[in-house]
């Protein structure tokens, strides 16, 4: 397996494709699902199954939410220490990949359940999942405040030669 270092800039690039690809796919997806929900309707308009996800999409979304900030906040706890700045981009890539699977894992659910019984108050949770995701773009300012980036670590950061990370490619 092959090593690929990265500067900052390729870091941030790779970061938002990742970030910009599962959000779209979750807009791709919803959009399929409102076309075929307008045109052949619900898969199963049962008010016992509507009622059931009606419950479970919100207690699901608060279960990954929750385990998604528990494991965050270790995770960025463990980066921190790190004396490596390259150990801790490394961490945080993955902190950041946690935290966009549990989210999107949950819209995902709710757009299914919207397919299934055509309630559109779970299609709106979906949207509003959809939007908690897009509020956590990986912004350079962001990775600084929750990394808490000393001014030697944000030079780095800013020379263009430096390596920040190291991706595994086959």
């Amino acid at each position: 397996m092959e090593k690929t270092k990265q500067n900052f800039k390729q870091y941030q690039k790779s970061s938002t494709i990742i970030f910009a690809a599962l959000l779209m796919g979750q807009v791709f997806f919803a959009s399929f699902v409102i076309f075929l929900n307008q045109t052949e309707g619900p898969l199963a308009a049962d008010e016992f199954l509507r009622t059931v996800f009606m419950i479970m999409i919100p207690l699901f979304f608060l279960a990954s939410f929750g385990i998604g900030k528990l494991v965050a906040g270790k995770k960025l706890k463990l980066a921190k220490e790190k004396a490596e700045l390259k150990a801790k981009m490394e961490d945080y890539r993955s902190v950041n990949i946690i935290r966009y699977a549990l989210l999107e894992g949950t819209a995902f659910f709710a757009i299914i359940t919207f397919m299934l019984t055509g309630e559109i108050l779970l299609l709106a949770f979906a949207g509003m999942i959809m939007i908690l995701f897009a509020i956590n773009y990986p912004s350079k300012e962001k990775l600084i405040a929750e990394l808490e980036l000393n001014r030697e670590e944000q030079a780095i950061l800013e020379d263009p030669n430096a390596i920040v990370a190291e991706i595994s490619v086959r």
